[in-house]
């Protein structure tokens, strides 16, 4: 609370968690949606009114989604919320508070959150590119994430720092390379007489696998049918 009231950004407070190596939520790295939270939702750590001693109830309902079956969330109106005051777990002083909340205002303000023709995020969402999660942090591992809208860079580097990799991609030049490299290495003899053998051998697998299962099925099939018979 006191970093931020003094200026640091969620993501740096994030990163400075995760180099002290304090654990986040469930023991995962912080990340900076982990402290500034949802403004709406009131979630997150600077959001979170338990530490001023204010428990609120009812704020969420719980549903499955009937088309994938996961559990989602709703906000409920806030005049179904319950709240009540327990001053015994207060550990942020109401100054600190209420400076945190301005700043959070103002910088929700500063970004255009509230006018009401801002365009949802699933409007904005990124279209999938040719190399969409086939490119990889040579340090870590992490699959590349889109940054500046045209660059490809280690998510972890940028958002946590957990990883040292903060060199970033064009994402045009390097979906060039590679199509320029498939074009000359892909129609390769060797290259193309090693796919062939592969795809005939997986071919033959399938066959023979899909064959016994036909003569597996037969066979329960005449054991019903002699039950049947009796």
């Amino acid at each position: 609370f006191r970093s931020f009231a003094e200026g640091l950004s969620p993501l740096a407070i994030a990163k400075q968690l995760n180099q002290a190596a304090i654990p986040g939520p469930e023991g995962r790295p912080w990340l900076d949606t982990t402290i500034r939270g949802h403004a709406t939702r009131g979630t997150g750590i600077l959001r979170n009114e338990l530490y001023i001693g204010r428990m609120v109830w009812n704020r969420m309902r719980y549903l499955k989604d009937p088309a994938t079956g996961k559990r989602v969330s709703r906000m409920n109106p806030k005049e179904e919320w319950s709240t009540m005051e327990v001053p015994s777990l207060r550990i942020v002083d109401q100054e600190l508070w209420d400076q945190v909340q301005g700043r959070l205002a103002n910088i929700r303000d500063a970004s255009g959150a509230n006018k009401p023709d801002r365009p949802k995020f699933w409007e904005k969402r990124r279209a999938k590119h040719l190399l969409t999660n086939k490119v990889f942090c040579a340090c870590c591992g992490h699959v590349l994430s889109a940054f500046g809208g045209d660059y490809l860079a280690c998510g972890p580097a940028r958002r946590r720092g957990t990883c040292s990799n903060r060199t970033s991609l064009k994402r045009a030049r390097l979906e060039s390379a590679v199509i320029e490299a498939l074009r000359h290495n892909l129609m390769d003899p060797e290259a193309v007489g090693a796919f062939v053998t592969e795809f005939t051998a997986e071919w033959n697998r399938l066959a023979a696998e899909s064959n016994a299962n036909r003569v597996q099925e037969q066979n329960r099939l005449n054991v019903i049918q002699r039950k049947l018979d009796k």
